[in-house]
């Protein structure tokens, strides 16, 4: 149960981070499309780039959790 809350965690973490890079980017360079179409391929991109952050998050929050339990347990 300890584990699973560390993964979603860092799965949070991970994903507030991309938000927050994706609000900042927008914030100082302005909208970053002329139509639809380039709306939605920048949109695809954010969920890729977002889908990346969340994963990497949950491992490394996974690897914490590992290194944390093995330093507890001693061995």
């Amino acid at each position: 149960m300890k584990r699973s809350l560390y993964i979603l965690s860092g799965i949070i973490i991970g994903g507030g981070i991309c938000i927050g890079f994706a609000w900042l980017l927008g914030a100082f360079f302005g909208p970053l499309y002329q139509g639809e179409d380039e709306a939605t391929r920048n949109f695809k991109i954010f969920l890729g780039v977002f889908i990346f952050f969340i994963v990497v998050g949950g491992l490394i929050s996974d690897k914490v959790y590992n290194k944390k339990t093995k330093k507890v347990s001693g061995t």
